[in-house]
């Protein structure tokens, strides 16, 4: 079964992996071989997250399209 995330929850795993995994960004740059100014770039939304930052937390990203109602004006 999967989660549907939103960006704060994506941006709420993402800072709790660090948190425990890695202990502070620095060493999670590092680790993902980027700038300790990226991830606080990221992390501030300043930068859309990378791929590998998702994947580090277990997580995909999917993107989807859905269908409404086309309003229509009167003539």
């Amino acid at each position: 079964m999967t989660d549907r995330l939103d960006r704060l929850d994506v941006f709420r795993i993402l800072r709790e992996t660090i948190r425990i995994k890695y202990v502070n960004q620095r060493t999670f740059a590092e680790r993902m071989g980027c700038t300790p100014q990226y991830v606080s770039d990221v992390m501030n939304g300043r930068r859309d997250i990378p791929l590998a930052f998702l994947k580090a937390c277990g997580i995909r990203q999917i993107t989807y399209f859905e269908r409404v109602e086309a309003e229509h004006e009167a003539a």
